[in-house]
């Protein structure tokens, strides 16, 4: 695995965490270009896998999955760098307007400026979905889990019921259809 300074992980983490508008679920093409082209630190799969376990976690998907791709770059001085760097520009960003926020949401160029960033996001997590489906759709049962969560969220069901459920039936899918050992290797290699 190729080694990256703290301060080069740091950067990146605080570059994407400059253009990090619409939470954690737009950080995937910024992962996918820096930390899998770029740099070669993670594979797209690790990057999904982290995803599912962000969402099994308290706290922000950004700095979660921030957290585990730091960790895979540098062990605990990474998650902390990477942590950090996402999220010291939303805190910056927070202290500096803090004071002129009800004066400045009122301009209609602002309103005009946060209408233009929501298209912007809504692009970013299709985009999103659509590297995510990749790697978490792809058999019979999963396209199953796929359809179930889609009505519960459908019909409203809470995401935390949903998320939990999705973890339970995953240990199911594990004692009732464990993959073998030939699975495991063609896991490994791909």
């Amino acid at each position: 695995m190729k080694k990256i300074s703290l301060i080069k992980l740091f950067w990146i983490f605080f570059k994407i965490g400059l253009v990090l508008f619409g939470g954690g679920y737009a950080i995937l093409p910024f992962l996918k270009a820096e930390m899998v082209e770029k740099e070669k630190i993670c594979s797209m799969e690790e990057i999904t896998n982290y995803y599912a376990l962000s969402q099994c976690f308290p706290g922000l998907v950004a700095g979660n999955v921030s957290m585990f791709t730091g960790y895979k770059a540098r062990g605990i001085a990474g998650a902390f760098a990477a942590v950090f760097g996402v999220c010291l520009p939303a805190f910056i960003s927070i202290v500096a307007i803090f004071a002129f926020l009800s004066i400045i949401t009122n301009y209609p160029i602002v309103q005009n400026i946060f209408e233009i960033l929501d298209i912007a996001v809504c692009i970013l997590i299709l985009l999103t979905v659509l590297e995510l489906w990749e790697f978490s759709v792809y058999d019979k049962f999963t396209v199953f889990i796929f359809i179930i969560t889609l009505t519960a969220a459908i019909l409203n069901i809470s995401p935390f019921i949903i998320v939990i459920s999705a973890g339970i039936l995953g240990l199911l899918k594990n004692f009732l259809f464990p993959k073998n050992k030939k699975d495991a290797k063609e896991d490994v290699n791909e």
